[in-house]
Formats: C-alpha cells, structure tokens, sequence
C-alpha cells in the first residue's frame, strides 16, 4: 500500500466517523429535547403546589412518560400541520382554520392528560397524609 492510499483510506475513515458522530448528537440531542420538555412541563404545572404534592406529580408523570410524550409530540404535529398550512401558497384560510382547530385539540388533550396526572398525585398526597 502506498502513502498516498493510507492516506485516502485514513481520510475516508474520518469522514465517516465525524459523520456518524453528528448523527449520533442530532439523536441524542432530540431525546434530551423531548426530557426537557416534559421537565419544564411538570416544574410549571406543579410549581405552585405544596411539596408532597409535586413529588407524587413527578412520580405520576415518570410512571406515564409514553402517554406525555404521545400527547407532546401530538401537539408537535399540529402545530407543525398550522405551520404548513400558513406557509402553503396559495393562502387557504379553509385548511388554516383546520390546522388551528388541530393544534387546540392537541393543547386540549395534552391539558386533559396533565389534568389527571394532578388528581392523581393530589389523591396519592392526601391518602399518604390521612395515614
């Protein structure tokens, strides 16, 4: 083998290391998005609630992770469908008015979700504090 195809072969290994690497960040950056939304999520909601409270919040919402994120990434969609349908050339008010009334479903069952995340957590509070 030559230096000069060393050296090719050696470039070409770095190219698809460097490359698998940015791939490897991009996956690995979309799931701490998602943990970071679903944090944020929780700290809002059960901020102003007393600390028994937000700890079995927290627990609510870990044991229901896959149904947060569905509702999440639901409402994701929809706003991502309102982006399109306001972007789309021509303007179609008809399909606008569809996308927003996606987008406040999604808001509705994802606060529907949450909802009941909150009545359990204060239900499992309440039965801890009355033993």
């Amino acid at each position: 083998m030559t230096r000069r195809s060393i050296w090719t072969v050696v470039l070409i290994l770095l190219g698809l290391s460097v490359a698998l690497n940015v791939f490897l960040i991009g996956y690995a950056a979309h799931g701490l998005r998602e943990g970071v939304s679903a944090r944020s999520l929780v700290e809002n909601v059960a901020s102003i609630y007393p600390p028994d409270v937000r700890q079995e919040f927290r627990s609510v919402m870990r044991e229901n992770r896959p149904r947060t994120f569905a509702a999440l990434g639901d409402l994701r969609r929809a706003r991502s469908g309102l982006a399109a349908a306001i972007a789309a050339s021509p303007f179609d008010d008809v399909a606008v008015q569809a996308a927003m009334k996606d987008v406040r479903d999604s808001t509705d069952n994802l606060q529907a979700v949450i909802q009941d995340y909150l009545l359990t957590a204060l239900k499992r509070s309440k039965s801890k504090s009355a033993s």
